[in-house]
């Protein structure tokens, strides 16, 4: 069963979610919550959607329901690189302004819950909590610090809640986190040759290519309490716990058509297919969110979370083969903060409608910024609507758009894991378009 949840998660999220939120969050797990810029989202319970944001929502079902919600991430991307120069000081070539290189994707969420007695309920979530995807065409300028980048985790998540006054509950859920991804490069074996003293060596010119593929299970934890209190408040609070992943699989080489890469390996061994292993922590989350009932048709909604990025230093592969040196990304992220307002209004019995906006601070300090990652503070805009098409169906559909700010790259070979990278400066910039459809069916 769990294999087949990975399987069919993984089919929905086309193997590569850009990452919507700062750092490679991804908070598209419920349109409904999207509808709201996620503002209030840890203290809603109105469907099973909301398990993601805070098991205590298992608690909020009064039989049982089911949700599966589908967001379309639409993004724009470019780049402008102003200097791209090999390790040998040489201009590296190739494009210096790509376009396109975050790719369109679809993300998933299947949530149930069901009540189980007067105080215990029990819910269920898949969903993907982090991602990242970017793709650059194998001649661009900066190729040696990435072209294709790309991180999946899926979360499943069984959680128990428990009443222990009238609308005031707890919960718990265990994390099962199967985590998989892939990075390649370009490699400048043109300068590696020059520094060898290889006649005819070509910086820039003799390029070969990496491939990592690597996945891993690992767990964690979830904890959660949710409380609606006289005159219209609704508090909720989570902790979402780190996951610490050992990823493990293939790391393969191309060596260039000249044969000097081919020389190389059998001169010292290096770019020899092995095998590698790298860890990559995703970090603990904290999730505030507050709903306040104004009047019978109008609630205000807000929403505060911390993420602990400071979890993520670097990122090292290290090769089974002795002779061939480890490939460091340098990270040193920061820990960051999201905050959103929104308002929700009953228009109908059959409708309601849904508003916000929300500010999330990136991680990634300017020293360290890179094309892999192309992070910025960004801004949410969105809207969405609720039909109530029966008893037991409603249906849903939310429009976001976010505004990233303009971020500059500054790389150069004597930042830690760049000594054949080169040189590398420019500015990066995007901004994203989200449709978000959701179903949820209820049950007694």
């Amino acid at each position: 069963m769990r294999r087949s949840l990975i399987v069919l998660t993984s089919m929905l999220a086309v193997s590569a979610v850009p990452a919507l939120a700062a750092g490679y969050a991804v908070r598209e797990q419920s349109a409904d919550a999207m509808a709201s810029a996620y503002a209030g989202a840890a203290a809603t319970g109105t469907d099973a959607s909301y398990l993601v944001y805070n098991p205590a929502a298992a608690a909020a079902a009064q039989g049982g329901d089911a949700s599966l919600s589908a967001v379309a991430i639409l993004p724009n991307s470019s780049a402008s690189y102003g200097a791209a120069l090999t390790a040998a000081g040489t201009p590296a070539g190739g494009s210096a302004a790509p376009k396109g290189f975050i790719r369109d994707a679809v993300i998933p969420d299947l949530a149930l819950r069901q009540r189980l007695s007067d105080r215990w309920s029990a819910g269920l979530s898949v969903s993907v909590p982090w991602g990242l995807s970017t793709d650059y065409p194998a001649s661009y300028a900066g190729r040696y610090y990435g072209l294709d980048t790309k991180l999946l985790a899926v979360d499943i998540a069984p959680a128990l809640a428990y009443d222990i006054a009238p609308g005031i509950s707890i919960a718990g859920a265990f994390q099962a986190q199967y985590a998989k991804g892939t990075l390649t490069s370009a490699v400048d074996i043109g300068t590696i040759g020059l520094v060898s003293g290889i006649p005819g060596s070509t910086p820039g010119g003799m390029d070969g290519f990496a491939r990592v593929n690597s996945h891993s299970w690992a767990y964690g934890f979830e904890l959660g309490a949710r409380a609606e209190l006289d005159d219209g408040w609704t508090l909720g609070a989570s902790y979402r716990s780190a996951v610490h992943h050992t990823l493990k699989g293939p790391w393969t080489f191309m060596t260039d058509g000249a044969g000097l890469g081919a020389a190389i390996r059998g001169a010292t061994g290096i770019f020899a297919d092995t095998t590698e292993r790298a860890k990559l922590t995703t970090p603990d989350l904290v999730e505030a969110g507050v709903r306040k009932a104004i009047d019978d048709r109008w609630t205000a909604l807000l929403e505060v979370d911390w993420t602990g990025w400071s979890a993520f230093n670097n990122l090292n592969v290290v090769a089974a083969n002795p002779a061939q040196p480890g490939d460091l990304t340098n990270s040193q992220w920061h820990d960051a903060w999201m905050a959103a307002i929104g308002a929700e209004y009953a228009a109908s019995e059959d409708w309601s409608l849904k508003c916000g906006f929300a500010y999330d601070g990136s991680p990634i300090p300017d020293s360290t910024e890179g094309p892999r990652i192309p992070d910025a503070d960004r801004y949410w805009i969105s809207a969405g609507a609720t039909y109530r098409a029966s008893k037991a169906l409603d249906l849903k559909l939310t429009l976001s758009h976010l505004f990233n700010d303009q971020r500059t790259i500054a790389q150069s070979p004597g930042q830690a894991g760049n000594a054949l990278r080169g040189a590398l400066a420019g500015t990066t910039e995007s901004s994203v378009n989200v449709v978000g459809l959701q179903a949820v069916y209820r049950w007694l």
